[in-house]
């Protein structure tokens, strides 16, 4: 029954919408409303889609609406069907890995086994190999950016130890040690991923990584932080392999309270003073003699969610085998604690302008061929585009751009006077791609827009695994705010003036691109043709 009223809400909306378009005479811009953006999002975003997540039959509703969409729109399907024939859907394999504690965390001393029994002040943040009475060792913070004079990992040696570390930033006098834009990268839980993205952590690949929680942000927001015992997790199967079973290279455990203080009895350095304390003391320091000891056991399921993508081939019969990406991730996560995290703004917003976009383009088509993808599975590891540029409808030498919008409802705390919308990796390939953006903004909707703040997030979303193909590409992206992944970012907190003109510039951009002489792709680009058909 959920299903049959689910595609009598697709179909009536898609009517509605269509009803309520602008004038035939109206520009393309104009076309991109704030009610009909509004009516995307709040349906995307309601609690009857349970959060869209990949393997949930509520992304399989939502893949079915966007598809409706973009047929309404005349947007073309994007892809070809097994049986040879058009279709808005791109399979993309993955498997529902369910993570399970074989052996508890354990550490063994001297006096005998120390036991966590109780799971509360613990959270597995992601799963990786089992771990038997490795030594431990202390990194600090784990922040390696000796050009700000801060170096945790120098002279540490972690390739047969489990590091811990601390979430959060050094301080002094309550202010941050590091450059502001430096802090920014190593707060909250995604400041993990920063951290063991530097080189100094990935050359010094630890067994495991156990992060003790101190800073007050995180532990209020404790039971949302993620816990892959609580889920089952999803991962790419690449190339369609069948029972592909993989884990991460090290495993990531979180810890705090008395659990997280019972490692550090009897060590030379106790870090759970420093919210009093300060860095008084601070070191890095191996444990002695303490091992660390946890078994993780995995069980998985195959199963196939999908990309949606439509196309609005171009007019010009030398420039249309050129295409330009417009994209965003269509899923979200699982609800947490029995509550559903509709995730309004990551990303029925960045998918409400996609689909916006498509419209307007399809009304007046470019000289260049357009792509429009809604992308599965972001959320687990960037896998619906990384998908799609791995079998992708086009060879990819031919896609010179792709622009990504994943949240563009709202304004973090920095901007929330401004409502200022951050611009990520628009001149990391070639500069022309930032100069085309703020021209667009000078002559329609005229938003600040910020290049440089969040320049440290540019591996935080889709467009990441276009920059890592040579491809040109710009993050449209909110920042991060505190409904960030739980159930308050619902629609009535969208700012939809705001996703109305960022789709709107989106729009302007990509129309710049589609008819300019010159492609904005560099011809120095590493050669990766697939082989894949034209458009």
């Amino acid at each position: 029954m959920r299903t049959l009223a689910a595609i009598a809400v697709v179909v009536s909306s898609t009517l509605a919408l269509h009803a309520q378009s602008a004038p035939p005479n109206a520009r393309p811009i104009e076309t991109i409303t704030q009610e009909e953006l509004r009516q995307h999002v709040c349906f995307l975003a309601s609690d009857f889609l349970g959060g869209r997540r990949p393997d949930d039959s509520g992304y399989t509703i939502a893949a079915e609406y966007a598809a409706s969409q973009l047929r309404a729109a005349g947007v073309r399907p994007a892809f070809t069907g097994a049986d040879g024939t058009p279709t808005y859907f791109q399979k993309v394999p993955m498997m529902k890995v369910t993570t399970a504690i074989d052996r508890p965390f354990t550490l063994t001393r001297p006096s005998g086994d120390q036991v966590i029994e109780s799971l509360d002040d613990f959270r597995l943040y992601m799963r990786g190999p089992s771990i038997g009475k490795a030594p431990m060792t202390f990194i600090g913070y784990g922040i390696s950016e000796p050009e700000y004079g801060w170096d945790d990992i120098k002279g540490v040696d972690l390739k047969s130890s489990v590091a811990v570390m601390l979430l959060g930033t050094p301080q002094r006098d309550g202010k941050p040690v590091l450059p502001p834009a430096v802090d920014a990268r190593y707060q909250g839980t995604r400041g993990i991923g920063a951290r063991v993205q530097t080189p100094a952590l990935r050359q010094n690949q630890p067994l495991a990584l156990v992060v003790v929680v101190l800073d007050k942000g995180s532990l209020d927001a404790w039971s949302n932080l993620p816990n892959v015992l609580e889920s089952a997790q999803l991962q790419y199967r690449p190339g369609g392999a069948k029972g592909r079973l993989t884990t991460g290279p090290a495993a990531v455990v979180l810890l705090k309270g008395a659990q997280a203080a019972a490692m550090f009895a009897g060590q030379e350095y106790d870090p759970m003073a420093i919210p009093t304390r300060g860095l008084e003391g601070y070191k890095t320091f191996a444990f002695r003699d303490t091992r660390l000891s946890l078994g993780i056991r995995l069980t998985g399921e195959d199963f196939d969610s999908v990309n949606v993508g439509g196309l609005v081939p171009g007019t010009d019969p030398a420039l249309a085998h050129q295409v330009i990406t417009v994209g965003a991730h269509l899923d979200h996560v699982a609800p947490a604690a029995g509550q559903i995290r509709n995730g309004a703004d990551d990303n029925a917003s960045g998918s409400a302008g996609v689909l916006e976009i498509a419209e307007a383009v399809a009304a007046k088509p470019l000289r260049r061929s357009v792509y429009f993808c809604l992308w599965a599975a972001e959320e687990s590891g960037l896998v619906g585009s990384r998908h799609f540029l791995a079998a992708p409808p086009v060879p990819l030498d031919d896609i010179i751009v792709n622009l990504n919008l994943d949240m563009i409802g709202r304004s973090d705390q920095g901007a929330a006077k401004t409502r200022t919308h951050y611009v990520i990796g628009s001149a990391k390939i070639t500069p022309e791609l930032k100069a085309t953006i703020i021209a667009a903004n000078a002559k329609t909707v005229k938003w600040p827009l910020d290049f440089e703040s969040k320049e440290g997030s540019m591996s935080g979303s889709d467009h990441y695994q276009f920059h890592q193909k040579g491809i040109p590409t710009a993050f449209w992206f909110s920042g991060d705010h505190d409904d960030l992944h739980t159930p308050g970012d619902d629609a009535e907190k969208i700012d939809f003036e705001k996703v109305q003109r960022i789709s709107q510039l989106v729009y302007q951009v990509t129309a710049d691109l589609g008819n300019r002489e010159k492609s904005i792709r560099p011809p120095s680009t590493p050669k990766t043709d697939s082989g894949a058909r034209r458009p």
